[in-house]
């Protein structure tokens, strides 16, 4: 877990002014010699107290030509499962690929999202 930026500060300032030693440091704030020594040392090799950026990730099996063929279809199937919708996609992906896609376009899990609302109104 990456420490916050309050504590980094904290962490810093203490070591600037020389007023613990590192085994004091660890105690005061409860942290792990193994990160504060990746800590110093990001400080040491970098002078700044930024942590790293994120390295990415794998990218979505599914493009933006993908999400605009998955939303016509959702359109015209709004019961449509998950499975049916990554049969539909033609995408060597996990249901759980279509999941996350869907939920960054910003649909949900609840039908009501897909259908119109009822033109009767709530009872």
């Amino acid at each position: 877990m990456a420490f916050s930026r309050d504590l980094r500060k904290r962490i810093i300032t203490i070591i600037e002014e020389d007023e613990l030693s590192q085994a004091e440091i660890i105690r005061l704030f409860h942290i792990s010699r193994t990160g504060f020594n990746y800590f110093v040392n990001h400080v040491k090799k970098t002078g700044s107290i930024e942590p790293k950026p994120h390295g990415g990730g794998r990218p979505s099996k599914f493009q933006d030509k993908d999400i605009k063929k998955i939303k016509k279809y959702i359109a015209a199937h709004p019961d449509a499962t998950l499975e049916e919708i990554l049969e539909q996609s033609g995408k060597d992906a996990s249901v759980m690929a279509v999941f996350r896609t869907l939920k960054k376009i910003g649909y949900r899990l609840k039908k009501s999202r897909y259908m119109p609302v009822n033109k009767n109104g709530r009872m």
